[in-house]
């Protein structure tokens, strides 16, 4: 067995293990040392369809069937002669996915999925569509779809980490759930049972106190350490907020400043994440108002978070069907600044170019031209954008 032919092989075994890009190695050397190498050609042309790049992978399968009068190859162009119609439809899911029209996405994305052309990509946003939808179980088939084919693949990595992560909250969560309905029926059964005792030893005590005085004004409001430690213990986050805001700023101890520092703690690394999955899933219920309250305190505590870019993407969103604006365009000009490489910035800077059209036509022009520039192939690049870039 020639050179040529060993590397082939190696290239093959390597795309069967999940080493996508050492395959595509192996083949280019294999066709450098043969160019008549017809099974290295087709590999590689495998390669570039399962990637999406359609222009190369029916590029090399035309230069191998002139070259070698490959059948296989042949086939190959006849059967991707649908494939451009499937781009499509997958550029377009991936518009209705940042516009957070989910549902409709799937729709598209599940007709790409028939084919095996793009396949790494289309997986990865079936996953990312099932992780907002809330279908974890859904959502980690289609990750270890990529993973079989490209196991180092960064997307579906991620995707991987952030559904291990939310199941290990939601275990925990559970778990404290149950003790907490437990405890509280405990207590509630002990009340009743208190209030049956005592019901006929009771007796009316008239208010004496002093119309113009009342003793309890002199107090000081006593820190509730043991309601606050319940709601750390129960993961209550919501609660753990309202704790925080109250006490904060108050004259209290060091023991009860600690404890607010463990709530604080709790809510950077878990409670954030709570309140970006309550947000989103408002936002697509279409309940603007509740969503931005969720979403902005996703923004405030989960700066280390991977749902932090989606936050305040989703809070200009949020903010642009409530009409506000002024909101809609701070959170898109914060995810520009701080994410210009993301999954939004696309779209941000259409949004960014289109609402400030008839505020300040200079900044909309800048925004106009970023995008054209920095994705000439997009679909946003359309007559509302050139007439922008005219003025």
């Amino acid at each position: 067995m020639d050179k040529s032919s060993k590397l082939y092989n190696k290239a093959l075994k390597k795309y069967n293990n999940g080493f996508i890009d050492r395959a595509f190695e192996l083949c280019e050397k294999s066709i450098s040392l043969n160019i008549n190498n017809s099974a290295a050609i087709n590999l590689k042309g495998l390669l570039y369809y399962i990637k999406g790049d359609i222009n190369s992978c029916r590029g090399l399968w035309k230069m191998n069937f002139q070259l070698n009068k490959d059948r296989v190859s042949e086939k190959y162009i006849q059967d991707s002669s649908n494939d451009e119609k499937l781009l499509e439809l997958y550029n377009t899911a991936l518009i209705l996915t940042k516009e957070l029209k989910i549902n409709e996405a799937l729709i598209l994305l599940k007709q790409c999925e028939k084919s095996h052309f793009n396949y790494i990509n289309v997986n990865n946003y079936l996953a990312l569509c099932y992780i907002k939808k809330g279908n974890y179980e859904k959502a980690i088939e289609y990750v270890n779809n990529v993973l079989k084919v490209d196991n180092k693949n960064k997307d579906a990595l991620e995707n991987k980490k952030s559904l291990q992560e939310y199941s290990d909250i939601k275990r925990v969560t559970n778990y404290k759930s149950i003790i907490a309905i437990l405890i509280g029926i405990t207590i509630i059964f002990s009340i009743v049972i208190f209030i049956i005792l005592n019901r006929n030893n009771t007796t009316t005590v008239q208010d004496t106190q002093h119309p113009q005085y009342n003793a309890d004004e002199n107090k000081k409001e006593v820190f509730p350490y043991g309601e606050i430690k319940n709601h750390i213990d129960e993961k209550d986050f919501n609660k753990i907020l309202e704790d925080l805001i109250k006490w904060n700023n108050k004259d209290i101890g060091i023991n009860e400043k600690s404890l607010l520092a463990q709530g604080k703690d709790l809510i950077e690394s878990e409670g954030a994440e709570y309140f970006y999955n309550n947000g989103y899933d408002l936002l697509t219920k279409g309940d603007y108002s509740t969503a931005k309250i969720y979403l902005e305190r996703a923004y405030k505590y989960g700066s280390s978070g991977w749902y932090y870019p989606h936050a305040i993407y989703l809070l200009g969103t949020t903010y642009e069907k409530l009409g506000d604006i002024e909101k809609a365009i701070m959170y898109y000009t914060i995810y520009d600044n701080k994410f210009e490489s993301g999954d939004y910035e696309e779209t941000v800077l259409y949004k960014l170019s289109l609402l400030y059209k008839n505020i300040d036509i200079s900044k909309a022009e800048v925004y106009a031209k970023k995008l054209v520039n920095k994705f000439p192939q997009s679909i946003y690049n359309n007559s509302k954008i050139k007439s922008i870039i005219g003025n």
